[in-house]
């Protein structure tokens, strides 16, 4: 039986003690090599746990004694070796003790793991790529695996699909634990445009793995400095936009033609299934006139009790995008002012509580967070923006509108009619922060007949403007006279003048 070497006995050069961990700069006496040298290196003890960091230099334990012990007086003063050495090995040495006091002060200093995970990109047991048992355990990628399953199934697809594109790119590999930097993010970034990703989706998958990047950092497996995004820093990764929208959409006299079209209008018989088309345009219209909700919210509009409460004068739903977020920032009334109620006589199921109003978008019984409903919804919006575009061929446009017209559209229209900003945030489901919202649960901040009336500017129908009518008193009449005239003006008007 091989005797088994006693450790000699090293004093530390520095030590310092922090919340719970010790930071140490000494030598690893576990392994010795054939001249009888040491590692030196930073010990950090946490909670009883320790890690070596080796530094590069070996020495014996006579050497680094020596080394401890210069002074920079003596033989050589201050440009002996051994003090030069001390220096060198000290200023690393304080680098690390900045590091876990960032660490301790941000509140990530959990165990040794997380000062190795920071300092090597990997921590004491790092994954590996077999997919049999655990995949990427303990790595950036299984940490993502961990944001995956706290999302909801429609995020959660794009978070998956954005981590397959990740591995795929063979831009990182499982060994690399959490070592991901600027270099292989624009790596990344270079593989989707060879591969002809387009902007909006790198966006989506940037964001994606931005998340990733910030649960390691609040775990204590990064550090803030070395989050590779910023909008300002050209050595980091700024994230594409994308193209703005504001150009996507219709104005109220296109919509009103539409609307004309779809009320009065002839598909000629060379396009198939004319009334398939109707029912899109229909569709495509109800979204502009349900304050430009999406198709998705479109298909989960039920009949429910504030139907009934309005006297059937407005439909209410939740943002099925927002609503795990905020209940209060994405509740949504809609007025059913004339045009919207054809489109309902036409294509709505008859009027029951708990029925959706359009169960051929989704169809019942479906899970809406489920891969079948997202499938339904995605080919129904293809549909719907295939259909419209041949009616707008068909009108002799030169636009071709998409779904995402009708939300911009309705945005966009009311700004113009000088709709009140507050009612075009409250009418389109965007929070407006917490202040009063308590209460707004209670009253509704605006009634259905001024709903009514904002709603009128949508579309340029005869059958709208009396709903823009207002009754006005002596006091408001004067008010508003007072405040758009002139003294001069005024003046002229009592003189008749």
């Amino acid at each position: 039986m091989t005797e088994r070497k006693k450790r000699e006995k090293v004093p530390n050069m520095e030590s310092l003690t922090m919340g719970n961990c010790t930071i140490s700069l000494t030598l690893d006496t576990r392994y010795r090599d054939d001249n009888g040298k040491y590692h030196a290196s930073i010990r950090f003890t946490v909670n009883g746990s320790r890690y070596f960091f080796h530094l590069g230099n070996k020495y014996t334990v006579d050497e680094f004694d020596a080394i401890s012990k210069a002074d920079g007086r003596g033989r050589g003063g201050n440009q002996s070796q051994n003090f030069i050495d001390r220096n060198r090995l000290v200023e690393l040495y304080n680098q690390y003790v900045d590091l876990v006091r960032d660490m301790y002060n941000k509140g990530t200093l959990k165990s040794v793991d997380n000062i190795r995970a920071v300092i090597t990109g990997r921590i004491s047991s790092y994954g590996n790529s077999d997919e049999g048992a655990t995949p990427y355990a303990n790595s950036f990628i299984g940490l993502w695996n961990e944001v995956i399953s706290q999302k909801k199934a429609s995020t959660a697809e794009t978070y998956r699909n954005a981590r397959d594109c990740f591995i795929k790119s063979k831009v990182y590999d499982a060994k690399d634990g959490y070592n991901v930097d600027v270099a292989m993010i624009k790596a990344w970034i270079a593989y989707m445009k060879e591969m002809g990703y387009t902007q909006t989706t790198i966006g989506f998958y940037l964001r994606a793995i931005r998340v990733v990047f910030k649960a390691c950092i609040s775990n204590g497996y990064m550090r803030e400095k070395d989050y590779p995004f910023s909008a300002t820093d050209p050595m980091k990764v700024k994230i594409p936009s994308g193209s703005s929208r504001k150009a996507e959409f219709l104005t109220v006299e296109q919509m009103t033609e539409l609307y004309e079209f779809y009320t009065d209008g002839i598909i000629p018989k060379t396009y198939k299934h004319p009334e398939q088309m109707k029912q899109s345009l229909g569709m495509f219209l109800a979204q502009y006139l349900c304050n430009g909700c999406n198709l998705y919210d479109l298909a989960l509009l039920r009949y429910e009790d504030y139907y009934d409460f309005s006297e059937h004068k407005a439909l209410r739903f939740y943002r099925h995008k927002t609503k795990d977020h905020s209940e209060s920032g994405s509740e949504v009334i809609i007025p059913i002012i004339p045009p919207l109620k054809r489109i309902l006589n036409d294509w709505a199921t008859p009027a029951k509580k708990g029925e959706l109003l359009f169960p051929f978008l989704l169809g019942e019984g479906i899970d809406p967070d489920s891969k079948k409903a997202r499938d339904k919804i995605h080919q129904e919006n293809h549909n719907v923006a295939d259909r419209v575009k041949k009616i707008a061929k068909i009108m002799e446009w030169e636009i071709e509108p998409s779904s995402t017209f009708a939300r911009h559209s309705f945005a966009t229209n009311m700004s113009r009619a000088k709709v009140p900003m507050d009612y075009i945030s409250f009418a389109m489901g965007h929070s407006v922060g917490n202040t009063g919202q308590i209460t707004k649960r209670y009253i509704s901040p605006y009634p259905i007949e001024e709903q009514m009336q904002y709603n009128s500017y949508l579309l340029n129908l005869e059958e709208l403007k009396a709903l823009r009518q207002k009754d006005f008193s002596k006091e408001e009449l004067v008010k508003m006279v007072k405040e758009s005239m002139t003294k001069e003006e005024l003046l002229s008007l009592l003189l008749d003048k």
